[in-house]
């Protein structure tokens, strides 16, 4: 007899910056609609730690008589406060779009960690949380990508990624679709994106090279950007990092 299929499984690095409740959902709809599994990655942020570690503030300890960093104890209690209320929103979200969905704590900066593991697994790495980042109108009405970027790197993963966006397509999930490749991709595959009232443009010549690739990242202006893994490798984990910090919209990777 054959073995069942194991379903695929996006990853979700959850470190102490924290996440819009907006993009939680997001992500649990795009998991429901795609069929795949959830797995929330708690990280402590060592860099924040090693920086708490300076001997800037500490009290004595009427008990004990030991030194304590107070700097250190307020950013752990923080990362605790912050990863326990992300995790009760996710299991609540989950629960009810009836994701599977598990947790694993994990130590380090987002991109690094997750490159560390057996890179079979999409990754889905939201924009850091800022004070003045608020959701469109479009997404605010309806709870959807508003934009969707899709690069193609002219290899294997293209079709899987075509196939993710005219997914999301289908299910109302997002709205214009900008795809950025080479060479355009086959007609018939525009026609499975398109819906009516909305538009799909494409950017020819996109060299999906690393220099463009990290460019895209940084000042990308879609809400949610579909990558390629394989296209990545190139690009040291520190240049991704960086990247990823500065990025105003969430990234989706495809393994």
């Amino acid at each position: 007899m054959n073995e069942p299929a194991v379903r695929r499984c996006i990853l979700v690095p959850i470190d102490p910056h924290g996440m819009h409740p907006f993009v939680l959902e997001t992500i649990v709809r795009i998991a429901s609609q795609l069929d795949r599994n959830l797995l929330g990655l708690l990280l402590e942020d060592i860099r924040l730690l090693k920086i708490a570690d300076l001997p800037f503030t500490t009290e004595i300890s009427l008990n004990s008589g030991q030194e304590r960093n107070l700097l250190r104890d307020h950013l752990l209690q923080h990362q605790s406060l912050n990863s326990a209320e992300i995790r009760r929103r996710l299991v609540d979200l989950a629960a009810r779009n009836r994701v599977e969905l598990s947790f694993e704590n994990a130590a380090g900066e987002r991109w690094t960690t997750v490159m560390e593991r057996d890179g079979k697994q999409d990754i889905f790495l939201p924009a850091r949380k800022r004070w003045h980042a608020q959701p469109t109108d479009h997404a605010r009405k309806t709870n959807i990508v508003g934009r969707l970027g899709v690069v193609l790197a002219n290899d294997v993963t293209d079709t899987r990624i075509l196939s993710i966006a005219a997914a999301l397509s289908k299910a109302n999930l997002v709205g214009d679709i900008y795809i950025l490749a080479k060479h355009p991709p086959p007609q018939e595959t525009l026609h499975d994106l398109y819906r009516p009232g909305h538009q799909i443009r494409l950017q020819a010549n996109f060299s999906c090279i690393a220099e463009e690739l990290v460019k895209l990242i940084k000042h990308s202006p879609y809400d949610l950007l579909l990558l390629p893994g394989q296209s990545l490798q190139g690009i040291t984990s520190s240049v991704l990092d960086a990247a990823l910090d500065q990025a105003s919209g969430q990234v989706l990777v495809i393994n």
